[in-house]
Order: C-alpha cells, then structure tokens, then sequence
C-alpha cells in the first residue's frame, strides 16, 4: 500500500533590530510572503540597548495586527556591535570538562568579565587530538533588553543570532569577504573554509559622513583586516580569487563598488536572497532577515556552506526542560501493577498446589547460580570501571596542572594588555598587539601624530610599565599616520 505524505510549510517570522529600526520579514517554505520596518523614535534604543521596552513592544503589537501577522515564534536578530565572536583550539577533553575549559579561555581572552555577557559556543570539526569550538558572546544588557521586548509584546523568540553571522548564511562559498554597509555602522566578515573569522562591526564616528567619507574609512579597515588574516595565516592567505560579497546601503553606490574592487583587488558581488520573493521587495534592506530565517532547520537547503548554526538565546528565555520526574510517574505507577499481578498468581499457584515446591526451589537455585554469575561480572566491570577512573582523575589532575601554569602565563600579559586598552584614546585605532611576559609591541593607525604622543605618554604616565618607546612613524596614502611602540615592563 502506498501512503502519500503531504508536506506542510512552516511559517517563520524574522525580526532585526538595530539603531534605525526594526525590520519584519515573514516567509513561507522559501517563499517570502510579507515584510514591513518600524522606524525607531529618538530615546527608544541607545548604543545598542532598548530603553523603551513598553513603547517598542506596543509599537510591534500594532505592526503585527496591521500586517494581519498572527504567529507568535519568531527568530531575532541583534547587530554585532559590542559583540564577540572567536574560533578557539583546545586540546582534546572529555564532554563533561568542556563547558569548563571554554569559560576558562573566554575568561582569558575576551576584554569583558563572562558575567557580563552570554557566551555561546559551537564544537566545530578538529584533528585528531584537539578540540575545535566557535565562541560568541553577547552583552546581556543588549539580549535582556531586546528579549523582555518581545515577551511584553506577546512574541515568543526561540531562535537568536546576530547580523554578521546571519549574512554569512548567505554565502555559497566556503571561503569569502562579506561587507554590509548600513546609516550607522558597516560589517565586514572573513569567511575560510565555512567558518566566519574574523568579524568586525565598526560603528562609523557619526551619522552625517558623506560617502567619500565612509569609503575612506571602510577600505581603510578592511584592508587592515584582510592583511590582519594574511599575517595569521601564511599558508592560506585571502588571494585574488575569493569573492567579496557586498549588501546593504552600500548596493544603490555602484560606482563606490566598482572602487573598491579596484582599489582592494577582488571582485565585488552583491549578495543575494536565495528565498522566493516579490518583485516590490528592496532585498538589500532585509538581508539579514533571511539570513536569520536560514538558521530554520526547514530552509536547511538553501543555507550556505557557513558551519557556525549557533542559536544565541539564552537558555532562561528558551523552552522550560520537562519534568521527568511528573512524566515517570504513571509509567511508574503502570509497572508496580504489571509486577503486583505476576506476583498473586504466583502465590495462589504455589498455594494450590504443594506438590510442584520443590520443582520451583530447584529452579530458584537455578536462578540464584545465574545471578551469582551475574554479579561476578558486574563485579569485574566494576573494577575495571575504578581503574578507569583513577586514569580519568589522574588525567584530570595534569590537566588542571597545567591550567594553573598557563593562568599563571597568562596573567602578566593580561594586566599588560587590559593596561593598553584602558589607556588607548578613543581617536587610535589598533591593528595589532603582540604580547610576552615582559612587553607589548603595538601597531596601530592615528589621524595624528599628537594622539600617537599621547597614547605613549599615558602608557609611560600610569605607573605599570617602565618604558615607552615610538619605534616607528609613517602617514599612509590616506592621511593616517601608521606606528609602532615598543612598551616594557
């Protein structure tokens, strides 16, 4: 007999949220079906954080009833700013230990406390021997903020992701550049080999920049990016044949695109919707949209190659674990009856008839011998199971050995570091760090050569190091002013 199975769509709602607005896109199988933007009043969101929390969720509340929108799951997405993502190695660790050593080195690397963040991580292919996971952190004030928005508003998220790696989705290539341009901020993104590394989101320095300016200032950091990646990685350096991928407001400037192909040296290509759409729909303006609706294990089929699917939301605002104890019970309560009712008959068997006792001992000695043997071997495993763990413990013990002697490593070049960047003036920018236990050697671009000074003044003033040095001074074609100093203990 043949049986038919009729496949039923699923409808996801996306909503992105970043200092402009609000932006809805709603789809079907991978068919958009509607789309619509709340721009934002003044006051309501502030560097990245949702201050209007009651307004913002009436606003959603209204947007959702004219839109005749009526579902109540939805996947959201937050800018990257403020946000950081980091592919770490790890030596190889049991399951159990993992969670441990991931806090441990997110502790150590990212310039925030881990209390004040929500760190996710996804465990990506790795040699043999290692341990390979994609770390993201999130500010909780941002995802707090944002998330209660939208249960005020009677919207349940189930899905969270943030914009760079959204757009990574997009992408076919398992190697290539992403960079979105938008009013207030531009995303660039390296992928290598499906894995986005690095990202950055770099807030421009205000909103009236005329787009000579902002070209000035995307090129100049992409550059730096794309060479960053090179340095790091001598044998598989970005070449002239990856593709870089271009979207957001950056798409309606052709002649801007054109530029930066030339003046960068890869071919430039606007990103596109692999999803069904209507021809009224400016995609540009709701990429990120469908990038979050391919974290849908539905749309799986025309997702890129990115192998970062990390779904962000915090577990306090995802689905309520199940009580197994309250689900055993009447499971529970079924088997001490199955077990009740053998036990009856066997006693008004055994009373009707006296004759067959000692038939039942000679089987019950039987019985007896098979779980003596039973628990011989159990024994034996158990045994062996002790010794397995001391193995385990003594493993355990060389690992947190050496835990203590990388902390201890690890904690003079981090005052030197966390030192460096409470002192760095908000007008330098740093391409690189080089940290030993006794200096840093620090690469960076100024506007001027003043605020070089002055960084290497405040570093020699605070009292932590003992000497300054400017090894180097050089202006670009751009204006800035290249450096490096040299900063001991």
């Amino acid at each position: 007999m043949n049986t038919i199975v009729k496949l039923v769509s699923k409808k996801i709602a996306t909503l992105y949220v970043d200092d402009t607005g609000i932006r809805l896109l709603v789809c079907k199988g991978n068919r958009v079906q509607k789309w619509a933007e709340l721009p934002l009043q003044k006051g309501q969101l502030e560097g990245g954080v949702i201050t209007d929390q009651e307004g913002i969720a009436n606003q959603l509340k209204q947007l959702l009833k004219d839109q005749k929108i009526s579902v109540k799951k939805v996947v959201v997405g937050l800018s990257g700013r403020n946000c950081l993502t980091r592919p770490i190695v790890l030596p190889q660790l049991p399951k159990a230990m993992l969670a441990e050593a991931v806090i441990r080195e997110a502790r150590r690397l990212l310039p925030v406390a881990p209390e004040q963040l929500y760190i996710s991580w996804q465990n990506l292919p790795a040699p043999e021997g290692k341990t390979h996971v994609f770390l993201v952190a999130i500010p909780r004030q941002n995802a707090d903020a944002l998330l209660k928005t939208l249960l005020l508003a009677k919207l349940k998220p189930h899905i969270m992701g943030i914009k760079p790696l959204a757009l990574a989705n997009l992408v076919k290539e398992e190697t290539a550049i992403i960079v979105d341009v938008q009013s207030t901020e531009f995303d660039i993104v390296i992928m290598v080999d499906g894995i986005p590394q690095p990202i950055r989101t770099v807030p421009f320095p205000h909103h009236q920049l005329s787009w000579r300016d902002k070209m000035t200032i995307i090129e100049s950091d992409l550059d730096r990016t794309i060479k960053f990646y090179n340095a790091n990685s001598p044998d598989d350096p970005l070449n002239s044949n990856v593709p870089m991928y271009v979207s957001g407001d950056i798409v309606n400037q052709p002649v801007l695109c054109h530029s930066l192909s030339d003046n960068l040296g890869y071919a430039v290509t606007v990103l596109k919707s692999p999803l069904k759409q209507y021809k009224s729909l400016d995609t540009t303006r709701y990429l990120v949209n469908v990038g979050l609706a391919l974290q849908e294990p539905s749309l799986g089929k025309v997702t890129g190659p990115s192998v970062v699917k990390s779904n962000l939301l915090p577990a306090e605002y995802g689905p309520k674990p199940i009580s197994w104890v309250k689900v055993a019970v009447v499971p529970g309560a079924i088997t001490a009856i199955g077990l009740i009712i053998p036990l009856v008959i066997f006693i008004s068997t055994a009373s009707a008839n006296i004759a067959s006792t000692s038939e039942q001992l000679t089987l019950t000695n039987q019985v007896l011998m098979e779980k003596q043997a039973k628990k011989r071997q159990l024994s034996n495993e158990i045994a062996e199971l002790q010794n397995r763990l001391v193995e385990v413990e003594s493993s355990l013990t060389a690992f947190n050995r050496a835990l203590e002697t990388l902390d201890r490593l690890g904690a003079n070049i981090d005052s030197n570091f966390n030192v460096t960047m409470e002192n760095l003036p908000k007008l330098v920018q740093l391409s690189s760090i080089h940290c030993t236990s006794s200096s840093l050697n620090i690469n960076g671009m100024a506007y001027s050569e003043d605020e070089i000074i002055s960084f290497a003044r405040s570093l020699d003033s605070c009292g932590h190091f003992s000497q300054t040095t400017i090894s180097s001074l050089a202006r670009s074609g751009t204006g800035e002013m290249g450096f490096n100093l040299v900063v001991s203990r």
